[in-house]
Formats: C-alpha cells, sequence, structure tokens
C-alpha cells in the first residue's frame, strides 16, 4: 500500500511498481464496508464474491429483534433476488418442463395463450427457475443469512437446486388416480378433506353448496405423510411432498427478502430506506377459535384453493370471508380473514393448515434428548420407521416454547432453542412431546388455522408419528430438476 502511495504521489502508474509475490489468498487490498468505513479485505474474496454477489440480512446476536438490523453483500442483488431467481408462479409437466405464467394473470402464460389450472397442462407451482446457495453464519455479533448462485469459499454453502412447491400452501389429492396434485378445481375427483363431502351432523354448518361443507375445490387432508409422499412420487421421478428442502428454501426466500423474522408484523407495502421489501403478512388463516371451527365444519379445510388466485406473482393479503352458517344471516360471515401472498404463494408458508415435512426425521429419547435427522437424497427411498442412512443435523429442546434459535446445518429448520416470545427472536411456537415420549416423529410447520401467534415461517410440532393422518394436516406437492443432495 505504501509503494502504492508513493506511485500516486510520484506519478508512477501501476505497471511501473514491482509486481506482487506470494499466494492470491495472502493478498489483501483497501475496502470501504456497509459501515462506512475503510477495512482491508482478502483479494481472492474480494474476487470471488465481485462475480458471486451476494443478497444478503444480518441480525444482531446481542438482541432479541425479529427484524433485521442491516443487509450486506450487494444490496442490489437483494433488491433484485426475486426477478434473478424466476421466483413466482408455473406450471410443471410430470416430467418436469416448467411453463412460466403471466406475473398478473396466472390463467394465461407469459406469452399470452390461456392456462389451464386443471392438470390439464401441468401442476400448478411456485418455483424458482436457476439454482441458488444459501450460507448462514456468525461472526459473534452478526447472524448472517446469504443467498448467491455459487458457493461462499471458506463456508458451508447448502445448493438449492431448480424446484418449486404447490403455490396453493397445502395438497390435492387427484382420487381416481391416487396421486397428490397441485390445482384448481371443483371436479369430484379432486375432492378435499377426507374425500367426502361433510356430514349434517356439524353444529353450525355451512351452506350445503360451499365449497367448506361440499370440500369441492379444497385442500387435501386427513392423510399421513407416508401416504402424501407415496401419492407424490406416483407423478416420477422428482416429486415429493414437501420435502424438507423445498420447505426449508419457502423459510429461507422469505426471511432473507423481507427480513423479518416475525412473519405475524404487520404487513407493509412500502419499501424501507434502501428500497428493501419489509414487515410481515399480519395474522394471516391464524384466527379461527378451536372450538368454532370444530362447530363450523369438523376443524376441515376452511380456504379454497382458488383464494389468491388474482394475484398472480404479487405480494400482499387477500381478503377471504367463510360463509355464514344455516339458519343465520347469510349477509355476515362467519369469519373473515386477510390471506397471505408471498411473490404468488398463498399462505406464505403459516397458518390455514399445518404442513407434514417429508425427508425428516426426529427421534425422542424421553427426558434425555431429541435429535434431528434428514435424508441425504429425496431420489433414494425414504422410510420415515427408521434413522437408517439418514445424517444427524441437530438436537431440539424436549420442553414446548417459543422458538429462540433455529438451526439450518443440513437445512432442518428445526429450533434448537426456547425461551422466546410471540415477539422476540424467531417467535413462533415449538410443540414437542420429547420430555415424556420415546420414539420417532415427523415435523409438522407452519401451525393452523387455530394457532394464532403460535403458528408462523418457523412453527414447528415434533408431536406426530408418521402414520398420524389428521383433520388439520396437509402437505403441499414440491419437485426439484435434479436431487437435493444433502452432503
Amino acid at each position: 500500500m505504501t509503494k502504492l502511495l508513493a506511485a500516486f504521489e510520484n506519478g508512477k502508474r501501476i505497471n511501473e511498481l514491482d509486481p506482487a509475490v506470494g499466494e492470491l489468498s495472502a493478498m489483501q487490498i483497501e475496502v470501504m464496508d456497509e459501515t462506512g468505513e475503510t477495512h482491508r479485505m482478502e483479494l481472492e474474496r474480494a474476487v470471488s464474491e465481485a462475480g458471486n454477489p451476494i443478497a444478503g440480512r444480518w441480525w444482531d446476536s446481542t438482541n432479541a429483534t425479529t427484524k433485521a438490523a442491516g443487509w450486506f453483500g450487494s444490496l442490489e442483488a437483494l433488491k433484485k433476488l426475486p426477478e434473478t431467481l424466476g421466483l413466482g408462479r408455473y406450471l410443471v409437466a410430470d416430467d418436469r418442463t416448467m411453463r412460466k405464467l403471466d406475473p398478473k394473470d396466472s390463467r394465461r402464460f407469459e406469452d399470452g395463450s390461456p392456462a389451464s389450472l386443471d392438470g390439464s397442462m401441468g401442476q400448478c407451482m411456485w418455483c424458482w427457475s436457476r439454482p441458488w446457495y444459501f450460507t448462514r453464519w456468525s461472526d459473534g455479533v452478526r447472524d448472517k443469512w446469504a443467498i448467491t448462485m455459487k458457493p461462499l469459499p471458506g463456508k458451508k454453502s447448502y445448493r438449492i437446486p431448480v424446484g418449486g412447491i404447490s403455490w396453493l400452501g397445502a395438497g390435492v389429492m387427484d382420487r381416481t388416480e391416487q396421486k397428490l396434485c397441485s390445482v384448481i378445481s371443483e371436479d369430484e375427483r379432486y375432492r378435499g378433506g377426507n374425500g367426502s363431502a361433510r356430514p349434517d351432523t356439524d353444529k353450525k354448518k355451512p351452506a350445503a353448496n360451499t365449497s367448506q361443507a361440499s370440500m369441492l375445490g379444497m385442500p387435501a387432508t386427513v392423510i399421513s405423510t407416508t401416504n402424501f409422499g407415496t401419492y407424490a412420487r406416483k407423478r416420477g421421478e422428482g416429486w415429493e411432498a414437501n420435502w424438507f428442502v423445498a420447505r426449508a428454501a419457502v423459510e429461507i426466500l422469505i426471511t432473507v427478502i423481507m427480513g423479518e423474522r416475525n412473519i405475524q408484523a404487520a404487513f407493509n407495502s412500502e419499501r424501507d430506506a434502501d428500497g428493501l421489501m419489509q414487515g410481515g403478512f399480519g395474522s394471516g388463516v391464524t384466527t379461527m377459535d378451536w372450538q368454532g371451527w370444530s362447530d363450523y365444519n369438523g376443524v376441515y379445510p376452511l380456504v379454497p384453493t382458488s383464494v389468491g388466485l388474482e394475484m398472480g406473482d404479487g405480494t400482499g393479503l387477500v381478503s377471504y370471508s367463510l360463509p355464514a352458517c344455516e339458519g343465520t344471516d347469510q349477509g355476515t360471515p362467519y369469519k373473515t380473514f386477510q390471506v397471505p401472498v408471498f411473490f404468488g404463494l398463498v399462505h406464505a408458508g403459516y397458518g390455514h393448515l399445518w404442513r407434514w415435512v417429508r425427508g425428516l426425521t426426529v427421534k425422542h429419547e424421553a427426558g434425555v434428548k431429541t435429535e434431528v435427522y434428514v435424508a441425504k437424497s429425496m431420489t433414494a427411498s425414504f422410510n420415515p420407521d427408521s434413522i437408517d442412512g439418514l445424517k444427524k443435523v441437530a438436537e431440539c429442546p424436549q420442553t414446548e416454547g417459543y422458538i429462540k434459535c433455529v438451526s439450518y446445518e443440513g437445512l432442518c429448520g428445526m429450533p434448537t432453542e426456547v425461551g422466546g416470545s410471540l415477539s422476540t427472536y424467531h417467535p413462533d411456537y415449538f410443540y414437542t412431546d420429547g420430555a415424556k415420549a420415546s420414539g420417532l416423529r415427523v415435523r409438522a410447520c407452519g401451525g393452523g388455522a387455530h394457532d394464532g401467534a403460535a403458528a408462523g415461517t418457523f412453527c414447528s410440532s415434533a408431536y406426530s408419528a408418521a402414520s398420524t393422518a389428521t383433520t388439520p394436516f396437509s402437505s403441499p406437492l414440491c419437485f426439484f430438476a435434479e436431487d437435493p443432495v444433502i452432503e
């Protein structure tokens, strides 16, 4: 640096300096970072990051604030991340051929030709059209989350292949072929819930011609995670039911793009001073009283798959009102929700129905420890009733509570510490019976319509065996263009 300064002061050209010696990894340059201060940086890292811009957010590890304290890397890369990744709605054929839908009208393709959402032209998927990497690390003060197009040298970066997940936020069943789908149709072939209309035994039942009673045009529930996986794999290679890597992608993208760990923070359509998105999506579909839900339609799906269709690839809230019950004023809705949509992803990963997660197994040893294991490959067979061949990636607390820390080792997205609150750290709830019961469990995520503030992006339950099939649990279809391997 002294010679460089002398060259500048004496009118010398750079090419008149002595050649540098040594390895590139040992060379350093002077930079001005995001603080506005001048610091040193390894030249090798500077060259690498210049060709691989970081879209990053960081949180202050010394406090409990849910809002990101700042961004790092490239502001432009962070602003353009949705565009760079091609986030939005696609129709995906069984051979995983992707066709982009019009960003403003999901009933037509980008070229203006009509698109059918009933499965005849492919599955309704929310996709990223290029592979990307997620890297998370801490310098002791800053918890950093980075999305890049290449791995970051010297750090553990997880590759997310091209892929996607149902934009409906839940699964739909083709009852004829017994395949998991992502379609918008009121055909009886795709009847939701348990495949039957609701009986007349519901106390406050909505009118028989409503989706909430007929289950037409509704997501499928009362199916175990094992069966959801079986039905998804019938579509062919690369298809699954909410594989844990697809779920992690949803959690990571929402958190980095919004810069907020509390997805139930108030919705804010305005950009911040840096031109970045901010805020959350409010309560979403989480404010249904359990008894009221049970009386209404037996804790079966409430929101039809067509809700939010008009948003295209947009981000915002869609108002949806539940039909009034029989014998009441039909002009007065039973309940009204503000349904979140994140670049076309309806429900934004939380609320309405719990989502079973495949490829991840939780092992409880009552009163001792709870371990988390993930599958190394999605293309291989997966048995949720065994941990043979799986990779241990984390340990969870054995007591319930609001989440303080979350691990993304192996892209598991599981809590490692509780003790937070509904407005601090990762302000969603962890449900577990690890302190009193031993055995293998599966993860359910997001929370249901009755979970209130406990629901959210990071909300997890480790209560259920793989055979569990119950009314407020579904599983969205997902796919990857190549195997999302965990090394």
